[in-house]
């Protein structure tokens, strides 16, 4: 009986002692799941890119430029996160996207005069910046791979498609 009472004694003092030092060791050894900044600067900016894609299908109900704010404040925030995505993995694997910083200048441009109704022109122009950007958002959805790193023909569909929104908001600015 007392050599059981003495085996308890042990067996929890040694649990007590090693228990502890087991998780120190665990802690500092860095057990702990570290996410990759990337994928996780990534999945911010395909938020947003998501939300800009929104606000832009739903520009057609739009009755004049004072409803513009929201799109203005959505291409700005997709712009940002996407430009601190290129400068995470750099301009010589992921393409910076001028497109929306032109979408950025001709919305502003549109609401310069105040509120007021949108012309017919204007309204097809952002038609037109909707479609480009369906091909644009569908590249971005597929611009990680598995292992968090850019996929260069993602990336060149992607190059393609922002070039092809930034000629059309050029001409539309310079009109």
């Amino acid at each position: 009986m007392k050599r059981k009472k003495k085996l308890y004694i042990y067996v929890l003092l040694l649990f007590l002692v090693v228990w502890p030092v087991y998780q120190i060791v665990g802690m500092l050894g860095g057990h702990a799941e570290k996410q990759n900044a990337g994928k996780l600067l990534y999945q911010v900016s395909m938020f947003q890119m998501e939300l800009l894609g929104s606000f832009l299908n739903d520009v057609n109900q739009m009755q004049g430029t004072g409803g513009l704010d929201l799109l203005r404040q959505a291409v700005y925030t997709a712009n940002f996160t996407h430009e601190h995505l290129v400068l995470a993995f750099g301009e010589d694997r992921l393409t910076p996207l001028n497109g929306l910083t032109q979408l950025m200048q001709y919305v502003v441009r549109l609401q310069i005069g105040g509120q007021r109704p949108l012309k017919a022109d204007e309204a097809q122009t952002l038609e037109q910046i909707r479609k480009q950007y369906a091909d644009m958002f569908d590249a971005y959805g597929k611009l990680m791979s598995p292992s968090y790193s850019i996929v260069s023909a993602q990336n060149d569909k992607l190059m393609k498609a922002d070039k092809a929104m930034t000629e059309l908001l050029r001409k539309k600015l310079l009109q």
